[in-house]
């Protein structure tokens, strides 16, 4: 996933410029992080590949040496980009306070242009703060990993290959929302999906892979925007869906992509003479300030924002303290140094957080109608 080490030697007869471990990678068939683990911890990888990797190595003349540890930067400052400073409120608390707690400062970046603009105040800012957190998904994966390998940087709330990302594991919330929903009765749940993107991917899949346990059948409605418009919207093609398929076969639950959707959909009942939750039942994403004012209260998967903004804080900490540039290099000290709650689950080689989610059960669910 990154580049940690330092390449000597030419390929033979090919130019002079210097093999690098992500040619050792395509030479050998495997990701970047393989070929990195594998000369940093053999252990953790497949001696055959172990092997494989050696070989594409000595074939292109690359020799490894240990990564450098790089000078501490001095600086106060922890630049935070945002796609929208508003809806990041919680995340830029958590960062904040955990900032604050070490006597540093967050520089907010609300990043209303491209990720092309993203990238160069990356580039900008990076000789001079102590990390980058990026929290906006308007930059492409290969140009994350690009600059990783060159400042310290945290990518939240979304993976990507190459960067250390912390990220909510919404697997954990999902499952006692249908456990919930199968308690009460219910049988058919609708999926309202938000704009395409890794959080709307890994709920859907998420809700796939829970639902058999369960016993409930799923199916999705979407996407629609991530907006009490786009709620209405959902609502409106619900209630047709239901016309055609006949009372028998109508879904009586719904998981929205997040609050603002499932308050668009029931102000649309309310309007229709749908009953939240007598007709139909509604579970929503994120647990946002919006949960106050909806009748009924939202029943909601909380999405811990404030604890990904702080774990990220202290992974790049501890990566400036440590002289490194990666989540998959920390060992069991600087693992504990995160001080990541119960629960937690790392993937992706080590270089993925995951931090578990929560149901929060208000008023917006109830027992399946009788049909």
């Amino acid at each position: 996933m990154r580049d940690m080490a330092d390449a000597v030697g030419d390929a033979p007869g090919v130019s002079a410029r210097p093999v690098r471990l992500v040619d050792v990678a395509a030479e050998a068939g495997v990701s970047p992080s393989t070929v990195s683990r594998a000369f940093k911890n053999p252990d953790r990888v497949n001696p055959a590949t172990v092997a494989q990797i050696r070989a594409a190595a000595d074939r292109l003349g690359y020799v490894y040496r240990p990564y450098r540890k790089r000078p501490m930067r001095t600086s106060g400052l922890i630049g935070l980009i945002v796609k929208d400073a508003a809806e990041s409120s919680a995340l830029l608390r958590g960062a904040q306070d955990e900032a604050y707690a070490a006597g540093l400062a967050i520089s907010v970046i609300e990043s209303n242009r491209g990720g092309q603009w993203e990238g160069s105040f990356v580039e900008e800012v990076a000789e001079t703060s102590r990390g980058i957190l990026i929290a906006s998904d308007r930059m492409d994966d290969d140009r994350l990993a690009h600059l990783a390998r060159r400042v310290p940087m945290v990518v939240l709330n979304r993976p990507v290959d190459g960067v250390s990302s912390i990220v909510p594991d919404v697997s954990s919330g999902i499952r006692r929302a249908l456990s919930l929903l199968a308690s009460n009765g219910h049988a058919q749940v609708a999926y309202v999906s938000g704009p395409d993107s890794w959080a709307d991917r890994s709920r859907w899949h998420a809700i796939r892979a829970a639902a058999p346990v369960t016993g409930l059948a799923t199916h999705r409605i979407g996407p629609v925007e991530p907006s009490a418009r786009g709620g209405d919207q959902a609502a409106r093609m619900l209630l047709n869906q239901g016309h055609h398929m006949g009372d028998a076969a109508a879904t009586t639950a719904v998981i929205a992509y997040n609050d603002a959707i499932a308050a668009g959909m029931i102000s649309r009942f309310l309007q229709d003479g749908v009953r939240v939750p007598g007709d139909l039942s509604i579970i929503a994403f994120d647990d946002s300030p919006i949960v106050d004012v909806v009748r009924p209260k939202l029943t909601t998967i909380t999405i811990p924002r404030s604890e990904i903004g702080a774990v990220g804080v202290r992974t790049l900490l501890r990566m400036d303290g440590a002289g490194t540039y990666s989540l998959d290099m920390f060992g069991d000290a600087d693992m504990a140094s995160l001080r990541l709650p119960d629960g937690c689950v790392r993937t992706g080689g080590g270089d993925v957080v995951a931090l578990p989610t929560s149901l929060c059960a208000r008023d917006s669910v109830g027992a399946a109608p009788l049909r």
